[in-house]
This record gives structure tokens, sequence and C-alpha cells, in this order.
């Protein structure tokens, strides 16, 4: 079955869902499903309790994901429900079963490369967190996830770490208390804004789409992966 992540990142995954033995368990990013999604429940499986429900936003992709999570077996199978559409949208859906009380005790984040992702599906799930409830995120070290990492660390309600297993890098954040302390909670808002004035981010949110993707068939590709995913 076709997965991303390297050996030590699924190890990483793996050892949360064991020690932390969570009830709720989101991803954000499917993809084929072999990846963090198969060890995600497997572990999950191994644990005897756990549920992870996982968004993917492309239907092909989607398609292909709940084949393959169908031949991992019924039991473990038994332990996961797709969420089809894009993060923004489904996570408010989510949270609002059993009357607005679901909780999330771990999160993985590996969807679109707009670092603003992110952050938007944390500032969703992070009040559905509790004390003690882990947030894990790919490509940390890539545009994706370079909003995150420093925006999170500006909370002082979040331990976090920055493991640097592969070119991509994997985030791992726990929350250490309910709320950010109100002048925590005002450096990470200064360190989003300026975040956000990084200029080819700023170009980016300006220039219209077909102005865009002119723009990038005209550059080399290795130029256009730096630009878009932070590569290279």
């Amino acid at each position: 079955m076709e997965g991303q992540l390297n050996t030590k990142e699924r190890e990483i995954i793996t050892r949360w869902v064991t020690e932390l033995k969570p009830e709720h368990v989101i991803e954000v990013g499917t993809w084929l499903g072999g990846g963090s999604t198969l060890h995600i429940l497997k572990a999950l499986h191994a644990n005897g309790r756990g549920h992870l429900w996982g968004i993917e936003a492309f239907q092909s992709i989607y398609d292909a994901m709940l084949k393959n999570i169908n031949t991992a077996g019924e039991e473990i199978a038994a332990r996961f429900t797709p969420l089809f559409g894009f993060s923004q949208n489904v996570i408010p859906e989510f949270l609002a079963k059993d009357g607005g009380k679901m909780s999330v005790d771990l999160v993985f984040l590996d969807g679109g490369d707009n670092p603003m992702e992110q952050i938007t599906e944390f500032q969703l799930l992070r009040d559905a967190m509790p004390v003690g409830a882990i947030l894990l995120s790919h490509d940390a070290k890539l545009r994706k996830g370079k909003w995150l990492v420093p925006y999170l660390r500006a909370h002082d309600n979040w331990e976090c770490r920055l493991h640097d297993v592969s070119d991509e890098g994997m985030f791992e954040a726990r929350k250490t208390s309910a709320q950010p302390s109100e002048s925590s909670r005002k450096v990470a808002t200064k360190t989003l804004a300026s975040l956000r004035m990084q200029p080819t981010e700023l170009l980016g949110r300006l220039l219209p789409a077909p102005v865009i993707s002119v723009l990038l068939k005209m550059i080399p590709r290795k130029l256009v992966l730096k630009i878009t995913q932070g590569r290279g």
C-alpha cells in the first residue's frame, strides 16, 4: 500500500498513539493511506481502543485511499472514518458532533502546501484538544509547515519539538495548559502577522491565480519547487 513518511517519521507517530492511547484522532491529508493513516490505525488496533477520522480533499486520491484502507482488514478499517473535503470546511462539521463536545486527543497535519492551512487547522482544533493532547505536523522544515512551527512556539501553553529526521521534518507539540497567557497570545499574533508579510507569500495572495499559473510555467522546475514547496 502506497504511503508517505520515512521509517523514523512513522515511528514517531506510532509511538505517540501507543503512549497516549487516544480515543479520537484526526488526520488532515491521508494521501493514499499507506503511510501515516495505516500506521495510526494499526497502533489504535494494537491499543484495542480509539478511532481515526481522516480528511482528504481530492476525489481520485480519496477513492484510492478508501480502497487501500479496506484491504487492511475489517478490524483495522472499522477504526477509520473518511472525511471528504477541504479541512477548513470539514473540521468545523466534525467538531459539531455530540453537540459540539467532540474532543481530539491526537492531531496529524499533512495537507496542502499553503502554510496558512496548518495555522487555520490548528486554530480550529486547539480548543477541542485537552491538556496533554498531541499535535504532529509534517513538512515542518518546508513551506507547508514553516509558519506553524514559530507560531506554535510563541504560545506558552504548548511544549514543542522539531524532529530533524528527514528533509521535510516532523513537528511535535504537547498541550500543557488550556489557554496561553495573554502576553503569549499577543506574541503569537505578531509572529503570524510578520510571517504573512514574507514577499513570496504576500505576492501569492495579491496576484490572481491565472497570473501565478503563467509565471510558474515560465521559470525552471527547481525554482517552482522552491517557491511552492520550499524545497531546494
